[in-house]
């Protein structure tokens, strides 16, 4: 499969690499990149060879946003959709939104790797990972309400409140400033600050110990995970656990996985 913007390659086994590759826009998402990403993220829904996804971005930054400058977006027809709140919703809104809804749908597990800029729709797609690992370069800027927009976008209001509570997020969103990589380590954003050489190896590493996990036991957390942040009880939310722990334990590789596990318990 080929893409005019992103690069994807099966870097070891399990373990996919999506690049956003538009080094020279720092990775500016374009509707070329969307469709991009579209075509990448259903046809993973038929690989199984692909347990984990590392996303990162080409060059220093790893997204700097919408890009707002040419192409599809800003022509004849592409301005068509600025004319009307119903037509943009459609054309342009719910195509970039859709993506971070892709990102959560899919059953393999994504780490971000972010180094340099993650600014707007960058910044969600970040947040929108299983895993975020950043380097010390890595800055996180929610630009949106920067450009008259609302600070409420592409997933933002969701994921940022739950990794670092209501008044962090808020003070963040509603000021549009960036947040440099050692405040989002400290804060809850990342899942982990490495040097910067250190990146893809320390997204490799976790990657590695995830995909030695059995298949089904690896989606159904991510999917665990994903329908228990809304569960409206402990009684649900252990319900849905309850029901994936009695599929699991009668799948061979639970008595495989005891079996290594009694002969070395250590």
């Amino acid at each position: 499969m080929t893409y005019k913007t992103i690069k994807f390659e099966v870097i070891e086994a399990g373990i996919g690499l999506l690049t956003l590759d538009r080094e020279k826009r720092l990775n500016a998402i374009n509707l070329d990149m969307l469709d991009d990403l579209y075509k990448l993220f259903r046809s993973l829904d038929e690989r199984m060879d692909v347990r984990v996804v590392i996303i990162t971005g080409a060059g220093r930054g790893f997204c700097s946003g919408a890009d707002l400058k040419g192409g599809r977006i800003t022509d004849e027809e592409g301005l068509k959709a600025f004319t009307s709140a119903s037509v943009h919703l459609e054309v342009i809104q719910k195509k970039y939104s859709g993506i971070i809804k892709e990102m959560r749908r899919i059953s393999q597990p994504i780490i971000a790797a972010v180094r340099g800029p993650a600014a707007g729709g960058g910044m969600s797609m970040a947040l929108a990972a299983d895993i975020i690992i950043a380097s010390p370069t890595a800055e996180f800027t929610p630009s949106f309400i920067n450009i008259g927009l609302s600070g409420g976008e592409l997933g933002t209001t969701y994921f940022l409140p739950r990794l670092v509570g209501t008044a962090r997020a808020s003070e963040i969103l509603m000021t549009g400033r960036t947040v440099g990589a050692e405040e989002a380590d400290r804060i809850g954003i990342l899942s982990r600050l490495v040097p910067e050489n250190d990146l893809l190896s320390s997204a490799l590493e976790t990657a590695r110990r995830m995909v030695e996990k059995t298949p089904l036991g690896l989606r159904l957390t991510k999917e665990t995970i994903r329908q228990n942040l809304d569960a409206p009880s402990l009684e649900n939310a252990i319900e849905i656990e309850n029901r994936n722990q009695s599929i699991l334990c009668t799948a061979p590789e639970f008595f495989e996985a005891v079996t290594r596990f009694n002969k070395n318990p250590e």
